[in-house]
């Protein structure tokens, strides 16, 4: 029986054929120039005319010549209408193997479309998104959005419909040399149609950007700044990570409002800048702020509407100031205390800020102190307190507790002497701590957390403690289990800073502590031990399962 072939795949392997067919026939032929026309025929692509036109007579073709682009055309307009006829099959093929997108109406299926976005653009943080950057792989993706566009052409319309999947608006300056990059990028903002925007202008880290993007060659890399000062008016989010020179070219396009909700601004690896962003006559009042580079007074925004800041390298009366202007701050992390006063600013002055209920100075070196900080400030909203105990005093931080008056119920300490936690603990501004997050080592911390009762007054030590994450490696596994005699814990969570390795069991829980582990879970209560095992190439994750069907394998093997 004959086969038969779809007329889309025939056209294909018979235009295959008849290349290689053809091709190999006419190299067989040796190359020269014809002495009637002096043309040279080019045998090794098909269609193809030879580089010199024909000269018989009067500088018109001769016969065969004009026979032999007739005959290519005539081969072109084949080719062409069997492509074009193959594309249309494989579009119906695709529309009966996808019953379900290409049925729904547009409207529905570009929501289902906007709501597969992938995890490393969070919607929930839109000043940290990243770059389509695989962390995991260590190199750059491709977008979801082009992912999607390129699976047939419905998907493509839809995608392309769909303007929340280009609502991130990424400007790549170290791209700055490919020709197309303005064109696409201009592609990229159209699909958006007129929904607010998140806009990222970076630059590749290993690219040496000071070398790359210069005054000397600011025409080439300024168009694309260009266009996202061209749409300004639509900022929900900015994210900056440039040279300084770049800095004064983001300015927006004139418009006196401004709907930006979240500010970014430099790589928190760089150096203190002396960068300044202002727009030409807006003064946008962001919700949320991160300050990685510039100094306070150089971002030239309303500070009424700020309730989250995180902010990298400031000066102690530059916090306090912030403070002040902040009246609605909520969250404030702060990551590198500068010491010294900078000469601008007015002197440290006491500041009761009333609505504070996350203060974060644990990322601290410690030659840094926050103690100075800490000795301005009263916070009687705090309810989650994040230090280092190195950067802090035992009597620092009681003063600072007492003097705002706050009832935290988290704590998050790093400390490597347990005494500096115990010592408060027994204070009676922790009494209704509820999460505590330790970063230090456990053997003295447990000694106080495993007693039942105060010795000194018979109270509950930490009575309403219930969640507990501890960051480091452990020794302690059955202390640690036993923390579920003493007090009402509903979670453990243990984070492991070296991954496990198999032939050294005895850094694992013993069969008997993962089994009571696993009783507890069981039970309803939430235990975790995140981590990596030695030798595999993944992300961190729940240890714990591993460890008991291990632990019980070795049991099956012994009998």
């Amino acid at each position: 029986m004959t086969p038969t072939f779809h007329h889309g795949y025939h056209a294909y392997f018979l235009g295959t054929a008849l290349r290689r067919q053809y091709t190999s026939l006419m190299l067989k032929t040796p190359s020269r120039t014809c002495s009637t026309c002096g043309s040279r025929p080019d045998y090794a692509t098909l269609f193809k005319p030879g580089p010199g036109p024909c000269k018989l007579t009067e500088g018109e073709p001769c016969p065969p010549c004009l026979e032999l682009e007739e005959f290519d055309r005539e081969c072109q307009a084949i080719l062409l209408g069997l492509t074009e006829r193959r594309r249309g099959i494989v579009q119906r093929i695709n529309q009966c193997h996808d019953p379900f997108i290409q049925r729904l109406p547009l409207e529905l299926a570009s929501k289902i479309f906007s709501l597969c976005g992938p995890e490393y653009v969070p919607r929930s943080e839109p000043l940290f998104i990243p770059l389509f950057w695989d962390d995991l792989k260590k190199s750059h993706i491709k977008p979801f959005n082009i992912i999607l566009g390129s699976i047939c052409q419905s998907w493509r319309h839809i995608a392309w419909s769909t303007p929340a999947l280009w609502s991130t608006l990424p400007i790549r300056l170290h791209r700055w040399g490919k020709p197309n990059r303005v064109d696409l990028t201009l592609e990229w903002l159209g699909r958006s149609a007129q929904i607010p925007l998140n806009v990222v202008i970076a630059c590749n880290s290993r690219v040496k950007t000071a070398e790359v993007l210069t005054k000397e060659n600011v025409s080439l890399w300024k168009p694309l700044v260009d266009i996202a000062n061209g749409c300004s008016g639509r900022w929900r989010s900015l994210t900056v990570d440039v040279p300084e020179l770049v800095y004064s070219y983001i300015v927006g396009n004139g418009e006196a409002t401004s709907i930006l909700e979240g500010l970014k601004f430099g790589s928190t690896h760089n150096r203190r800048l002396s960068a300044r962003f202002s727009l030409t006559k807006a003064l946008p009042t962001p919700t949320r702020l991160v300050l990685c580079t510039m100094p306070l007074r150089s971002v030239n925004i309303g500070w009424s509407n700020l309730t989250y800041a995180r902010i990298n390298h400031l000066y102690v009366n530059e916090c306090l100031v912030l403070l002040q202007q902040a009246c609605r701050l909520t969250t404030f992390s702060l990551d590198g205390l500068l010491q010294g006063r900078d000469e601008i600013l007015p002197a440290p002055s006491p500041t009761i800020h009333p609505t504070l209920r996350y203060f974060d100075v644990l990322e601290l070196v410690e030659e840094q102190s926050a103690q100075q900080l800490l000795d301005f400030l009263s916070l009687p909203a705090l309810k989650v307190l994040a230090y280092d105990s190195d950067c802090n005093s035992l009597d620092n931080i009681s003063a600072f507790l007492h003097r705002s008056g706050c009832k935290l119920i988290s704590l998050q300490l790093k400390a490597d002497d347990p005494d500096h936690f115990s010592g408060l603990a027994l204070s009676s501004d922790l009494q209704s701590l509820e999460g505590f997050v330790y970063h230090g080592h456990m053997d003295g911390l447990l000694h106080y957390l495993n007693k039942p009762l105060n010795e000194q007054d018979g109270s509950t030590f930490l009575p309403k403690l219930y969640r507990i994450e501890i960051w480091g490696d452990q020794t302690a596994w059955s202390s640690l289990a036993d923390l579920y005699l003493f007090r009402p814990l509903r979670s453990l969570s243990i984070y492991l800073e070296t991954p496990i390795n198999r032939s050294d069991k005895t850094s694992w829980p013993d069969k008997e502590t993962a089994l009571r582990f696993q009783n507890l879970v069981q039970k309803g209560h939430r235990i975790r031990i995140v981590g990596q095992i030695f030798g595999e190439n993944q992300k961190d994750r729940n240890l714990l399962p591993w460890i008991v069907e291990t632990r019980m394998s070795e049991t099956r093997t012994a009998d």
